[in-house]
């Protein structure tokens, strides 16, 4: 039944219309509850609901409150010290039993680099004392360097070293002050830097020669590495050029007063001076002896061999010339060495060319050099022999 149209009333069981005072109260009472338990959420947070029930929400990360001990940190290993040139306590080159490392070249300098080989020099002008002297040729020595090591690795059957710092001095004052050589040495070798002084009457400005030395010390140390110092200093000199002629004369004149045995540490350092020179002569005297017996190729030969020892033992090459010439003595050494120089071996004929004044040809080259002998003059100590051909140079203080 419908009410009918004339008495406005609403069908029986029809809601009641709700005042807008009334619905105002409602809708603040609303806003306060939501604002009250958001702040109760921030203030006291309610753990996450199920994860069937909020599939879509984010995963919480893992509270504090975990007992799971955390993994320490790894330390930070320290850098090594940067290399320090070593102490040559008087000797041309640094123990080969040490290792190599990148050399610094002094502050100021400048260089010049090619191909791995850095040449360092004081700048400002040198001055020149003589009508053939020159300038310094850095670039030029740097290719020079290249040259002289790839020679060097030929010489020795080894791969060329890849690098290395060539340091020129503006004088062999300043070569001294830096480096403490001993006095007699042209050049020293550290480990890492070859350092010279500069020479403005040598070719490029510095003595090829002490160059040469040098870098086949440098040029061993990096392919061989331990090596007993007769093998060492022997082929640096040998690489060199020019023999010790007046140490090698003195040996042939007194051949039993050297105990080979005393080579055969990896380095002179220790020596007293007045065994050192002939601890020199003698070295030279036994790569001679190697080359003697097995030309060019026993040099190899013995560099390969130092290598393959020093595999087995950092230490174990140091004696190399009792694996290749067991129960050889210096006597064996000197009668070769008399061969060479003089066609004849120890003995009376030998003693006899003693006798008179020694003059040799070839003076600049071990294996060019020759010695023959000349009568006294006694007006002179030096002079040239043309007597015989070739001509000889005749030194009445050897």
């Amino acid at each position: 039944m419908t009410a009918s149209p004339t008495t406005g009333r609403k069908p029986a069981g029809a809601p009641k219309a709700t005042s807008p005072a009334t619905a105002a109260v409602i809708i603040g009472a609303v806003a306060l509850c939501v604002g009250l338990w958001r702040l109760r959420g921030a203030l006291d947070p309610e753990p996450p609901p199920p994860a069937a029930a909020t599939a879509s929400a984010a995963p919480r990360p893992a509270t504090s409150t975990s007992t799971a001990i955390p993994t320490p940190q790894p330390a930070v290993p320290e850098l090594p010290p940067a290399p320090v040139a070593p102490d040559l306590r008087g000797n041309d080159t640094v123990d080969p039993c040490t290792s190599t490392f990148e050399a610094e070249v002094p502050p100021g300098y400048d260089t010049a680099t090619v191909d791995g080989v850095t040449v360092a020099w004081q700048p400002g002008p040198v001055p020149r004392r003589g009508p053939y002297d020159v300038a310094l040729q850095p670039t030029a020595i740097a290719y020079l360097v290249k040259g002289l090591l790839v020679e060097a690795a030929a010489l020795t059957g080894t791969l060329p070293r890849e690098r290395i710092a060539v340091i020129i001095y503006a004088s062999p004052d300043s070569f001294q002050a830096a480096t403490h050589a001993p006095a007699w040495s042209g050049g020293v070798y550290n480990g890492g830097a070859v350092s010279v002084p500069v020479k403005p009457s040598a070719e490029l400005g510095v003595e090829v020669a002490g160059l040469r030395h040098e870098l086949m010390h440098a040029q061993l140390h990096s392919a061989i590495g331990c090596m007993p110092a007769w093998f060492n200093e022997g082929l640096a000199m040998y690489f060199a050029g020019a023999p010790p002629l007046r140490g090698w004369l003195r040996m042939l004149r007194n051949p039993d007063t050297f105990d080979l045995g005393a080579l055969q540490s990896s380095t002179f350092a220790f020596l007293p001076d007045d065994r050192a020179e002939r601890a020199y002569a003698q070295s030279l005297a036994m790569i001679v002896y190697l080359v003697d017996r097995a030309g060019e190729l026993g040099l190899r030969n013995a560099a390969h061999a130092l290598r393959e020892l020093g595999r087995k033992a950092p230490r174990a090459g140091l004696d190399l010339w009792d694996r290749l010439y067991p129960a050889t003595g210096q006597r064996a050494v000197a009668d070769v060495l008399a061969h060479k120089l003089f066609g004849v071996g120890l003995g009376n004929e030998l003693d006899a060319i003693f006798q008179g004044v020694v003059c040799c040809h070839g003076v600049k080259t071990v294996n060019e050099l020759a010695c023959r002998s000349a009568p006294p003059r006694p007006d002179r100590k030096f002079w040239i022999d043309q007597a015989s051909t070739p001509r000889a140079l005749c030194d009445a203080t050897w």
